[in-house]
């Protein structure tokens, strides 16, 4: 007579699944998060590496024009621009425009681009084409002026990143930033600066005109009057152009928008 064997195969219960899935659960919660921060800070030294190549080309472009920084383009006269000067047309701008004046140092487009930038500016080059992205833009309290004229080189910021898009989803194409018109503020509700972009942990990179780049907070510019650049638009004005604050005689440009005007000089 035959007797049949019963083989029992161990298997999880449907709790001991339900623990499981619960633990893998759990521990996604807790490391995706981090596997987040780790990309964003990865990317934001990626931007600051950016920065300070970007940095690196603008010692030596000072160093080629009478350690003068390049110009804010102008076609109307009286110029927009500290230097005076007033170009022809608007196709002489492309040549001379930051990015562009910056170019023959920097040797690649490529430094242009934050990779946390969700839309870079299509931006001309120097024949007007619009092959350039870019993601940064410059700080106009220090265009046109020389190395002398800068008490505080190593806090005074030429280069600084800018938004993609603002609140509404509009693009920004920008060129410069200009601190007397608001573009430095910062909006508590969204977490936004206005125009300047906060986007590396509530931060932002920035070079400076002795070359070197760094990190700071809204905080950290808006109580300054030297990140701002708000000590060079009051010392070095240009009324014409609302390029000042209360302080200085004829400025026009006296709104709440205006952060210079917070300053005691």
């Amino acid at each position: 007579m035959m007797t049949s064997t019963r083989i029992r195969i161990k298997a999880f219960t449907l709790v001991e699944l339900l623990v499981v899935i619960a633990i893998i659960g759990v521990l996604a919660a807790i490391l995706f998060p981090v596997f987040a921060q780790a990309r964003d800070r990865a990317r934001s030294i990626s931007c600051l590496s950016n920065e300070k190549q970007i940095g690196t080309s603008l010692l030596i472009y000072v160093q080629d024009y009478d350690e003068r920084l390049f110009f804010y383009p102008s076609t109307a006269s009286p110029s927009r621009s500290r230097t005076g000067a007033v170009l022809p047309d608007t196709a002489s701008i492309n040549p001379v425009r930051w990015w562009n004046a910056l170019m023959p140092y920097m040797k690649s487009t490529q430094i242009l681009v934050c990779s946390s930038d969700e839309l870079p500016a299509p931006s001309k080059d120097s024949l007007g084409n619009s092959t350039i992205k870019r993601s940064y833009i410059a700080v106009r309290a220090a265009e046109g002026l020389s190395l002398s004229q800068v008490d505080m080189p190593s806090e005074t910021i030429v280069i600084t990143e800018k938004w993609g898009k603002d609140l509404n989803g509009n693009a920004i194409s920008d060129s410069w930033i200009e601190p007397f018109n608001g573009d430095f503020n910062f909006d508590p509700f969204s977490g936004r600066m206005a125009l300047a972009a906060n986007r590396h942990s509530q931060g932002l990179n920035g070079t400076f005109y002795d070359g070197h780049a760094k990190w700071y907070t809204p905080l950290a510019v808006n109580s300054s009057k030297n990140l701002t650049g708000c000590s060079l638009v009051h010392m070095y004005p240009l009324v014409t152009d609302s390029m000042c604050d209360s302080s200085n005689a004829g400025c026009l440009n006296t709104g709440p928008d205006n952060i210079c005007n917070s300053f005691i000089y």
